[in-house]
């Protein structure tokens, strides 16, 4: 018959290396295996895609001296499994009074993911500014909200195809 402090031994014994497993990163791939992959663009700047955002003169004025529109169309958000993204978000560009071109906003950098808190950061390219964004990554869906630098920001949502 086994002793008490035997029959606890064994039980510590069992439980022991559970809870090492338990802490340690559940997927052969690294930290972000589990949400890496391609995710579509769902919303942008608080709307559902596809989006028409009209620009009054002055509004854009390196883009839009005479006012014009964006429409973007779609868009995809690739996480890798090492903790990189690459995020490209496409537009029908139309300067009042001018003909329509088709553009795409490209942005890469790393995010980082922590419980169901989404962050990414992208240095200055593409002659645009430093970018940070927070969110949540969460039932397959990146919802994050940029701050635009005038004073307010913008929501965006991506969800894994």
């Amino acid at each position: 018959m086994l002793t008490r402090k035997a029959k606890l031994f064994l039980s510590l014994t069992a439980a022991v290396p559970l809870l090492f497993a338990a802490c340690t990163d559940s997927s052969i791939f690294g930290p972000y295996g589990d949400v890496a992959g391609t995710y579509a663009l769902t919303v942008f700047d608080g709307r559902s895609v596809p989006t028409t955002i009209t620009y009054q003169p002055g509004d854009f004025p390196e883009l839009f001296p005479s006012g014009g529109t964006i429409r973007w169309t779609d868009g995809t958000m690739a996480l890798s499994r090492s903790g990189t993204f690459v995020e490209t978000d496409n537009a029908i560009v139309t300067p009042n009074g001018e003909a329509s071109q088709n553009a795409s906003f490209v942005s890469n950098g790393t995010y980082t993911v922590n419980g169901t808190d989404f962050t990414l950061s992208a240095p200055a390219q593409n002659g645009r500014d430093t970018r940070f964004a927070s969110g949540t990554l969460e039932f397959e869906t990146i919802n994050y909200s940029e701050d635009n630098g005038n004073g307010t920001t913008s929501a965006f949502e991506y969800k894994l195809r």
